[in-house]
């Protein structure tokens, strides 16, 4: 098969709070259903498909809503280009689709994947009790060799597919015909009101264009773990007739928030050519034999605190490998810095580039650096057990979700939010969320008789636009008095050099020094290992002057003698 390969990733999501049901049966839902397949092409014409193959030989792009740098734009790309076919069997009632695609991620992901190997895949999602997803060629990790075959996924990320799938297919008016309950609605989207219908079975609500009738959003309601309720939708315009069935030739994903500006483009990809009945062979919606890959063969389900906002985010953006979760037993604390054994350094994940966390710990309670949402549940436990002592305080290091999007179960906790001032309207869509902001000339600054915590911001900080760092040290240092620093995603100490990206060392670099950082500070990473800020120096050919503890922020952390 050709280079033409477009997955059906469509993210789709309706707010029903804002919608209303419509009394009138001159608008039930059989009637706008009826309206919109006849403006397709028939209900017996799209019944007759076997089959559909859509071609995108030339457009495929998606852009990353949680690693932006900004938190309300989806400001970096994911694929920069791509191409794609998505096929559909219609010789069951449930889904049979099959999805080959090939995209080129931008440089932003040379962290996982230094050489930015193309993604070159083919998924198989079928649904139903014997349905699976199943990556028959390639993978959707960031961080594994392209040509590695993971093959089937979790039961999880395998019915978000399904889904997705449905939301896409030629036939799923069809499919919400037969389903009992549908409801005739209206919805504003951008102060135009239009006719929708809603699905309880699929939990979707399809919305038609008021002219032409045509589907022109399919959307589903996520609750983000930062935005709270949101809206996924799924954009199908510019129809064009096929062997008398008018098929959309422009597909889009757009994420939007009730609690946020926000109105985020993640997909696109055009459709040139579309085959209708094709000849599939006899094994191309097959998946691999049982044993192959990383997880077994297993039916789609929904698993409960697995959100279908964290799925989706997660896996269009290549870091979804599974249900995975650290234990409090598996969770290992180590303590680096010597003389300070209050700053524990939590491996979640042992490997290099596996996830690692902070505790700060106090006379009376603890703060904690970051809260990735797959460990968040089992850090708390952990923090119960082996220090008992209340969590007063999260400090999210940075918007970015792999490391923050468990902070809502901090927040139940009464945990107050360390956040820098520029990303105070983001963290307070939180519920019941309580700041404490700082910016670039008033650090935070916690303290007890033991220990001192500065919480440090720049103006257009590196990586995201609400970067922060930390710096620790005893209250009352002396100049033989260790320092650590608490950073996330700029440095992984113990990784190869294609996974670091010098420009943003450089440029904590920049800020370090301006801070008056010692040299023989101790830096503890989200990702490696923990190293001096010395060795950072050398590995970036940076000329740093040397520096004392009582540099710091001209002489901030040093106590005043009587």
């Amino acid at each position: 098969m050709a280079i033409h390969k477009i997955l059906a990733l469509s993210f789709t999501l309706v707010s029903l709070a804002s919608s209303k049901t419509i009394n009138y049966p001159n608008n039930s839902a059989d009637v706008i259903l009826d309206r919109a397949l006849n403006a397709m092409g028939g209900e017996d014409a799209i019944t007759r498909l076997d089959g559909v193959t859509y071609h995108s030989p030339n457009i495929y792009r998606s852009r990353s809503l949680m690693q932006s740098y900004n938190m309300d734009r989806a400001d970096t790309a994911m694929a920069i280009s791509g191409a794609q076919n998505v096929s559909f069997s219609f010789d069951s009632n449930e889904l049979t689709q099959r999805i080959d695609r090939i995209l080129k991620p931008s440089e932003y992901w040379s962290w996982g994947s230094p050489r930015l190997d193309e993604f070159n895949h083919s998924l198989v999602v079928r649904g139903g009790k014997d349905g699976f997803a199943c990556y028959v060629r390639g993978n959707n990790q960031i961080w594994l060799p392209a040509d590695l075959t993971s093959g089937y996924t979790d039961p999880a990320l395998a019915e978000y597919l399904v889904l997705h799938g449905n939301m896409l297919s030629p036939k799923l008016l069809l499919q919400v015909k037969d389903h009992r309950g549908i409801k005739a609605t209206e919805v504003d989207v951008n102060g135009v009101k239009m006719p929708a219908v809603y699905d309880p079975v699929l939990d979707i609500t399809v919305i038609f264009d008021t002219r032409t009738h045509l589907p022109h959003i399919v959307r589903t309601i996520e609750d983000h773990m930062i935005y709270g309720p949101s809206t996924s939708d799924l954009y199908l315009s510019d129809y064009k007739a096929v062997k008398g069935i008018k098929f959309p030739h422009l597909v889009q994903t757009v994420y939007n928030s009730t609690a946020e500006k926000l109105d985020a483009t993640l997909e696109d990809f055009i459709i040139e050519e579309i085959t209708v009945n094709p000849k599939f062979s006899r094994n191309f919606f097959q998946g691999l034999p049982d044993g192959k890959g990383f997880f077994p063969k297993a039916a789609p389900k929904k698993v409960e605190g697995i959100t279908h906002a964290r799925i989706g985010e997660f896996s269009l953006n290549g870091l979804w490998a599974g249900i995975t979760k650290s234990t409090v037993d598996t969770i290992k604390s180590e303590k680096h810095v010597p003389g300070m054994t209050n700053v524990h350094w939590l491996l979640l994940d042992p490997d290099q580039l596996g996830v690692k966390q902070f505790i700060i710990e106090f006379e009376d309670h603890v703060i904690v650096g970051d809260a990735p949402p797959q460990h968040t549940k089992e850090v708390i436990k952990w923090i119960k057990k082996n220090i008992n002592k209340p969590i007063t305080h999260l400090w999210p290091t940075h918007h970015h979700r792999d490391h923050t999007g468990g902070a809502a179960d901090y927040v139940k906790l009464g945990a107050k939010l360390i956040v820098a001032d520029v990303s105070a309207k983001y963290w307070s869509s939180i519920p019941g969320a309580e700041l404490i902001t700082f910016n670039d000339t008033h650090p935070y600054i916690h303290s007890d008789s033991k220990t001192q915590a500065w919480f440090i911001w720049e103006e257009q900080a590196t990586h995201s636009i609400d970067w922060t760092y930390a710096f620790v040290t005893e209250k009352c240092p002396s100049k033989r008095s260790s320092v650590a620093v608490l950073e996330a995603d700029i440095w992984h100490p113990g990784m190869p050099d294609g996974q670091n990206d010098r420009e943003l060392m450089r440029e904590w670099l920049n800020q370090v020094d301006k801070d008056g950082l010692p040299e023989n500070a101790y830096v503890l990473p989200t990702h490696g290992q923990v190293r001096q800020i010395s060795e950072l120096i050398e590995r970036t050919g940076y000329v740093y002057a040397p520096k004392k503890i009582s540099d710091w922020r001209d002489g901030g952390a040093m106590c005043q003698k009587a």
